[in-house]
């Protein structure tokens, strides 16, 4: 748990955007991830970490409940979302598709992650948490792998 306490440690007081798959690994419990995502939910939870993600997030965390139909839990996750004081939740307005759309073109990312890196620059984000290998960090963000926070096996 030493590189999750010290990652943590260090985006105390700061704006962290988290990607959706941090969601998903938490919410689902995910065996191989929980246990990195779980601290840093929780940061945010208590204020330590100011948390922020966007619309888009939650709506991609949504597809697989809808999918299979689980409308309770559809219902859940959007309650777990909504708790006060909990996340900033951003909407993606015309200025961040314009940037998300500079980005897809001078970065090569995909839309949504583009979507995703402008709606964090747009609201002064220091760090980003992912596992998307594919978002990088650049002067304006540090991209926080979840993977990079995984101890590795004993030998």
């Amino acid at each position: 748990m030493g590189k999750v306490s010290a990652a943590v440690n260090r985006m105390n007081g700061h704006r962290v955007y988290l990607d959706t798959n941090v969601f998903v690994y938490f919410l689902d419990r995910n065996p191989n991830f929980f246990d990195i995502v779980s601290p840093v939910i929780q940061a945010v939870d208590s204020g330590g970490i100011i948390g922020v993600t966007g619309d888009a997030a939650i709506a991609e965390t949504l597809v697989k409940p809808y999918q299979s139909g689980n409308l309770e839990l559809v219902s859940g996750i959007k309650s777990f979302f909504r708790a006060e004081g909990f996340l900033s939740i951003q909407p993606h307005d015309g200025e961040t598709f314009d940037l998300a759309a500079q980005l897809r073109a001078t970065r090569g990312m995909k839309f949504i992650d583009a979507l995703h890196y402008a709606t964090a620059i747009r609201s002064g984000c220091t760090f980003f948490i992912t596992n998307d290998l594919a978002i990088q960090s650049d002067h304006i963000i540090e991209v926080i792998p979840v993977k990079a926070l995984q101890c590795p096996p004993p030998p």
